[in-house]
């Protein structure tokens, strides 16, 4: 053997023992120290509560049950997913019954609130006026509904219609020019209407043919209606004219609070990607030998559930140490109140007050928008 290929053997050979020994010692280093409290969570730490502001009157979204009187929906959850995740209590949350959005916004700007979770889309406009947004949680936009007896069911057939919808809304201004990109032209019942309910009332009372309002809120006038059947809303795949993300809404003064905000709502999306569920996660957790007493060793454990799922739930890997919290963060969330798909199920599943086909709020790998990056 020459020196030259000496030197290359050792080479190769030391590299080798580098590869395979990276990932034990990467896998069996203690728990990285917390990163320190900012001042929102200091803040939530001292009072052991979340605030939380969302809609009270949206079914699916959030409203006051009035069987229970508790507030339901999936913005409901959301906000317990999030206590969950920095208590470990999903009950650790308040919700401040805010009249408006305007009313919730102002309880952020003062700091009464720690988050808003409401049908406010996330736009540049909102999101360069003193405010953050963390990662859409429903997606959403402008529809149509019409009389299910002889209303229209395609832009074509809306045409020379006239449409009411509410003064100053995303559908006042952006109908009109959509309906022209589909070769159609409308007339928008002038003046607009003050509100939806009486937009509403004018196409029950025949004073147009169709109204324009987002689409969830068109669903839950028909719901509420005694003659729901007598309506129709458009359900085909580009009958949604605008594109409106709901995301969660937070000041803009404290990058950490973000991150945990937005960490755990991707990690409800992940959690479905990577086929975790309230009813699954505990056959995911580290295993203890009942002999010994001894738990899984970590090259087991990882071998077992794949790298994702032990940084999602081991205590000892988790990735929620750089964020402030628990490394294991999302195990709770998960317990209290499942994946995302088992949330969105949970409020507009088949079974639900509103039954909605997940559309867009699927998961990307079934043709929708959601999805969440890696968890490593």
């Amino acid at each position: 053997m020459t020196k030259n290929t000496r030197f290359i053997f050792a080479t190769l050979s030391a590299l080798l023992i580098l590869i395979l020994t990276a990932v034990p010692i990467y896998a069996q280093n203690p728990t990285p120290t917390p990163a320190p409290a900012g001042p929102t969570l200091k803040s939530l730490r001292s009072r052991n509560l979340l605030v939380c502001g969302i809609n009270q009157d949206q079914i699916g979204l959030g409203y006051l049950d009035p069987n229970s009187g508790d507030v339901v929906g999936l913005q409901v959850d959301l906000c317990r997913a999030l206590a969950a995740a920095i208590f470990g209590d999903a009950a650790a949350v308040e919700f401040p019954p805010y009249s408006t959005t305007d009313a919730a916004v102002a309880a952020l700007k003062s700091g009464a609130a720690d988050l808003i979770i409401q049908n406010t889309p996330w736009t540049l406009t909102a999101d360069t006026s003193g405010f953050e947004f963390g990662p859409p949680i429903f997606y959403s936009g402008e529809g149509i509904m019409v009389r299910a007896d002889g209303g229209a069911k395609t832009w074509t057939d809306l045409n020379r219609k006239a449409v009411c919808v509410v003064k100053n809304s995303i559908a006042e201004a952006q109908i009109v020019k959509y309906a022209a990109e589909q070769k159609t032209t409308i007339q928008l019942i002038s003046p607009a209407f003050d509100t939806l309910q009486d937009a509403w009332q004018a196409l029950r009372d025949g004073r147009c043919d169709a109204l324009s309002a987002e689409r969830l809120q068109l669903l839950i006038l028909r719901k509420r209606a005694s003659d729901s059947q007598s309506y129709f809303v458009w359900d085909g795949p580009n009958d949604v004219y605008t594109h409106e993300p709901y995301a969660p809404m937070l000041r803009n003064d404290d990058e950490q609070w973000a991150n945990i905000v937005r960490w755990t709502m991707l990690g409800l999306v992940k959690a479905e990607q990577l086929g975790i569920t309230s009813e699954t996660v505990d056959s995911l957790l580290r295993q203890v030998d009942p002999k010994t007493n001894t738990p899984e060793p970590d090259a087991d454990y990882i071998a077992r559930v794949g790298a994702e799922r032990a940084h999602f739930l081991d205590p000892l890997l988790g990735l929620g140490s750089s964020l402030g919290i628990a490394p294991d963060f999302m195990r709770p969330a998960i317990i209290a109140v499942g994946n995302y798909g088992e949330i969105y199920a949970r409020h507009f599943g088949a079974n639900a007050d509103l039954p909605l086909a997940r559309g867009l709020n699927n998961l990307a790998s079934k043709d929708g928008l959601m999805y969440a990056p890696d968890w490593r």
